[in-house]
């Protein structure tokens, strides 16, 4: 038996998660009903990254196993089958102890804010019109290269043995009224970077000091991170695995 990679990108907007939930349409049900109808067969996937209800992704990746020969055409014939919001960009070959989740090495967000109303971005952007001081914004994000300890963003209803995560790369931008935010690390935390972002922006609306910002960082107190932002405006942007991957066609 043989074990492939998958990667898939995806309009969250009408899915209520990536993982497979009873009664709720996920991007991973999605893609297992398309490959059982194409093989004739159930085949379990197993996801890298778990993105939560409404949010996005330019590319995430599954795994799977199969006796089956796995051909270039099956992409075409599982993107016709697949919903519009839902792409497969390619099936690799793996050495048969690779893991989606596991050996990933880096994972890249994105989050979009629009602060001029823009029905092109309705649903894929956070909409919110009011000042931000993008320089103090840049200032807490460049902070948070010097920390490894995120218990303040992760919320706690999950089961996780460590908070700890090492960020290479967090970043914010502006072109026009639309405001990004893109952040690399070797692993994320459930809730983190909605919580980041949401505070990260209080402190560009003045609300909270630079002091103040360091002192939740460090608190691993969640009561004060605010998790409100909409899941509309994250992207998971990209998974780097070692060089293992070697695409089918």
């Amino acid at each position: 038996m043989a074990r492939y990679f998958i990667e898939l990108s995806y309009d969250g907007a009408l899915f209520g998660g990536f993982q497979i939930q009873q009664n709720v349409a996920t991007v991973q049900g999605a893609l297992e009903n398309a490959m059982e109808t194409l093989f004739r067969t159930a085949i379990p996937l197993t996801g890298a990254s778990r993105t939560d209800a409404g949010v996005h992704a330019y590319q995430n990746f599954l795994h799977f196993d199969t006796d089956l020969e796995i051909l270039p055409k099956h992409v075409y014939n599982l993107n016709a089958l697949l919903p519009n919001s839902v792409v497969v960009k390619g099936i690799y070959t793996v050495p048969n102890e690779a893991h989606s989740r596991f050996d990933a090495i880096k994972r890249g967000y994105i989050y979009k804010i629009h602060q001029s109303k823009d029905p092109f971005s309705e649903g894929r952007s956070w909409f919110y019109p009011f000042p931000l001081d993008l320089s103090l914004m840049q200032t807490a994000a460049d902070s948070l290269l010097n920390y490894t300890d995120f218990e303040s963003f992760s919320k706690k209803n999950t089961q996780v043995n460590s908070f700890q995560c090492a960020i290479t790369k967090a970043n914010w931008t502006m072109s026009g009224s639309d405001i990004q935010f893109e952040i690399h690390s070797n692993r994320f935390l459930r809730g983190m970077i909605r919580g980041l972002v949401g505070t990260m922006v209080q402190v560009g609306r003045g609300q909270i000091s630079m002091d103040a910002w360091h002192e939740i960082v460090a608190s691993k107190d969640e009561q004060r991170v605010d998790f409100s932002t909409p899941a509309c405006g994250l992207y998971l942007s990209q998974i780097i695995y070692p060089d293992f991957l070697k695409k089918i066609g």
